[in-house]
């Protein structure tokens, strides 16, 4: 097997020794944003069972809050874990700090304006507006980016500049794939918008639930955390964890299963079909699974 090559992992129970801390991402990895996978919910048992500590980490454009009461009304108790953080949190904090400052219009659908709740923020329309808070498309399942083209160009020709508030461009609902806020913004940086992001592969995210671990008392005088990484979008996940030196399990049911054919997976292929040759994946898996 060629040194790049990831390791194939029947079972995080292999490596779990290996580390205190686990960022596990949600959607295609812990659900399919309608039902969790049974096998993931084992391994966040049994994680915890050896004490080892669990921080969901969620590119969801809504407050942790919001996205604890949706997982539990698909069976994901908190119990489960430990963290929860979302890149709703941390646009959150960005909304907070400029608020007073500027007027934002939301680019998304409306059961995402719980990312503005109790901000004090007054929501504008396109004209008005000095930024745009992103969060996906309005009607995910029955639009395409090229619906947008107009009003990204009538915010192109005003230098109004964007605010992801999920990077994934696209995500596995049940069988479907649908674009996400992530498509939006790239295609607007493409014609030469101004984007910001907020969520992984980003720094701001990592540092958040970092400092949150850090805070815990197990961790308080601990100079080094062996962190592993969950998730199923190379983009996101694992170029967040070459980011910050973690090491990484790629899950391949997700966005990637058609990469994954007889148990095994052309990695190159993988790497090049998302324009990142040199990233770095440590180890996968078909779906997360304890054994």
């Amino acid at each position: 097997m060629n040194s790049n090559e990831p390791q194939k992992l029947k079972g995080i129970s292999k490596i779990s020794d290996k580390y205190d801390v686990y960022f596990v991402d949600l959607w295609g990895v812990v659900h399919n944003g309608v039902q969790c996978y049974s096998e993931a919910l084992k391994v966040l048992e049994k994680l915890k069972e050896q004490n080892k500590k669990i921080v969901l980490i969620s590119n969801a454009p809504r407050p942790s809050a919001v996205v604890k009461v949706f997982l539990e009304t698909i069976g994901l108790e908190s119990s489960c874990y430990d963290f929860l953080v979302t890149s709703g949190d941390i646009t959150r904090e960005y909304i907070s700090l400029n608020s007073s400052k500027k007027n934002f219009y939301h680019l998304g659908p409306t059961k995402d304006i719980d990312l503005f709740k109790d901000l004090n923020v007054a929501l504008t329309s396109k004209e008005e507006c000095d930024e745009i808070i992103c969060t996906g498309l309005v009607s995910d399942e029955e639009e395409t980016l090229q619906d947008y083209k107009i009003l990204l160009d009538f915010f192109l020709n005003k230098k109004i500049p964007l605010i992801c508030a999920n990077p994934d461009e696209v995500a596995a609902r049940g069988e479907k794939i649908i674009f996400c806020a992530g498509a939006l913004a790239n295609q607007y940086k493409q014609e030469g918008g101004m984007v910001r992001y907020f969520g992984k592969p980003y720094s701001d995210i990592y540092s958040f639930a970092l400092k949150k671990v850090r805070a815990h008392k197990d961790f308080k005088d601990k100079k080094e955390i062996n962190t592993l990484v969950i998730g199923d979008n190379i983009k996101t996940d694992i170029k967040g964890a070459n980011l910050f030196n973690l090491d990484s399990v790629l899950i391949l049911n997700g966005i990637y299963k058609d990469f994954f054919r007889d148990g095994t997976v052309n990695f190159d292929q993988l790497k090049d079909s998302v324009n990142l040759k040199d990233v770095k994946i440590n180890y996968f898996q078909e779906e997360l699974a304890w054994h």
